[in-house]
């Protein structure tokens, strides 16, 4: 298990121990022997031997996701961390417990458990079993469903909806600052769907977050669409859905985990668990289920298509491509459409376009919307993917020498496809694993392209009413906020 590089900001050289500026209080049990008992490790945990050959195994100190959230210290790998609400394993003891409970006559007490899935993690797995990424949902609908799982639904819907709100929220931020970028709290606008970005600017750098865009990532509007949306369409109480997301990156479980998403009347979140693509592959593999030939049943969706589709861009969602489309028609009217953006970024020449790899690095990409008469810049995006490029970012965005309008942010290089939660080559070697990255992108881009206003719109309506997204639910439901965290001095840091 592997968090993104961005997260990894301490130095552990002892993976029992949390970072030194770790604050989570530990209670140590202490006892009244002092006979010189030794700790014995093995490879069932520890214990603590003493003199006359009696052991006691010890407990392990777990630290959850909610105490790194709520601390500046560090936030770590599993390796570190011991995080144990958010797994498989997680999974099948609900749909265990669901079982039981129809077993014994008390069915209506069961929870209704729903599923959504990331196209990046459906994209990893038609890599490694040689499929499309359409047979890929409809395995994955039988082989959640034959375990007991109501609802399987794709994410991509909610990246549609975050699109579309992303893209109107920029347009308002542009007029507000009159399109000058650093003059105030409204440009630029920073991508905010990618958590581990999230993370390490909350706790390093609070100062960009008023930059930051404030609507839901694709997940966490499939987690409204559920627990509200839904709900109330199965007539049942948020707190009686069990959400669950099948994502490509470790950082979902921090994001799913945030108070920002917890409702407070019902006692829950809005995305219950995050399993990640290599865990929903090891949970095939734990109960033997061989998924290259299993069968295909029919897709669940929200907008009556049977088949799931893509927007145009990157593995990082597609945000750049539809926003810059979106203002260049709202504000200049200029029509260009995601494709075209997405087609410009990948090196297609168009005289309305300017695309420039900073220092020759694909991870850092600006795209300049130029004036049809006088070739002016009229609007400057830029994807910014990886940690080292994300530093030399916020130095710009401190020193005010960042021209950006809106930044497309991901804390892993090669964005979402290269998740830490994606499956890994049986090569491990550098070259293996670049190329592995490469062609899982290829195959997230395969999928259809669809405009998202067109595959969401009357949902959008039908959800919040004649107003639609301009609604007070719509902008409760598909906003959120950040909150920097302050440093907290630990005196067991300290070298004396």
């Amino acid at each position: 298990m592997s968090f993104s590089g961005g997260l990894r900001l301490t130095d552990l050289n002892d993976y029992i121990t949390p970072g030194q500026e770790c604050i989570k209080p530990v209670p140590v049990k202490k006892t009244s022997r002092s006979d010189g008992s030794q700790i014995k490790v093995d490879t069932t945990g520890y214990f603590e031997v003493t003199k006359d050959g009696s052991s006691t195994k010890l407990e392990a100190a777990q630290i959850t996701l909610n105490d790194c959230l709520a601390c500046s210290g560090c936030v770590t790998s599993a390796e570190t961390v011991l995080i144990t609400m958010q797994s498989h394993t997680e999974l099948v003891s609900v749909l265990d417990e669901n079982r039981k409970l129809h077993n014994e006559g008390r069915g209506e007490e069961a929870k209704k458990v729903v599923v959504t899935v990331a196209p990046q993690s459906r994209a990893s797995l038609a890599l490694k079993y040689g499929i499309s990424t359409q047979c890929v949902a409809k395995r994955m609908t039988h082989v959640l469903k034959t375990m007991g799982v109501d609802y399987v639904l794709d994410s991509a819907f909610g990246r549609d909806i975050t699109l579309v709100e992303s893209a109107r929220e920029f347009v308002r931020r542009y007029r507000a600052s009159n399109g000058h970028v650093g003059d105030g709290q409204s440009l630029p606008v920073l991508a905010s769907w990618c958590p581990g970005w999230v993370c390490y600017a909350e706790k390093t750098h609070a100062s960009v977050l008023p930059w930051m865009s404030t609507t839901r990532s694709p997940q966490q509007t499939m987690g409204a669409i559920v627990k509200h949306y839904m709900a109330k369409k199965l007539q049942t109480s948020p707190d009686r859905i069990y959400h669950v997301a099948i994502m490509m990156c470790y950082d979902k479980k921090l994001e799913a985990s945030r108070d920002d998403f917890y409702n407070d009347i019902y006692k829950t979140r809005d995305v219950d668990c995050v399993v990640t693509t290599g865990e929903f592959d090891r949970l095939l593999n734990e109960t033997h289920v061989d998924f290259a030939s299993v069968p295909e049943a029919p897709l669940d969706s929200l907008s009556n298509t049977d088949s799931v589709h893509a927007s145009a861009g990157t593995s990082a969602g597609g945000g750049l491509e539809y926003i810059l489309s979106y203002a260049a028609r709202e504000l200049f009217n200029i029509d260009v459409s995601p494709g075209l953006v997405a087609a410009v970024g990948k090196g297609e020449a168009h005289p309305l376009f300017e695309v420039k790899l900073v220092r020759n690095q694909s991870d850092h990409r600006e795209i300049t919307l130029l004036d049809p008469t006088t070739k002016q810049p009229l609007l400057q995006f830029a994807a910014v993917y990886g940690f080292r490029h994300l530093q030399n970012l916020v130095r710009k965005l401190k020193s005010k020498r960042s021209v950006y309008h809106y930044v497309e942010v991901a804390a892993c290089p090669s964005a979402c496809s290269n998740g830490g939660g994606q499956l890994q080559p049986e090569d491990p070697s550098p070259g293996a694993k670049k190329q592995w990255v490469a062609n899982t992108e290829r195959t997230y881009a395969q999928d259809t392209c669809k405009l998202p206003e067109d595959s969401v719109r009357e949902f959008i309506y039908e959800w919040f009413g004649p107003h639609g997204l301009d609604s007070d639910d719509a902008q409760r439901l598909l906003h959120t906020q950040f909150h920097g965290v302050e440093a907290t001095a630990n005196p067991l840091g300290v070298s004396w």
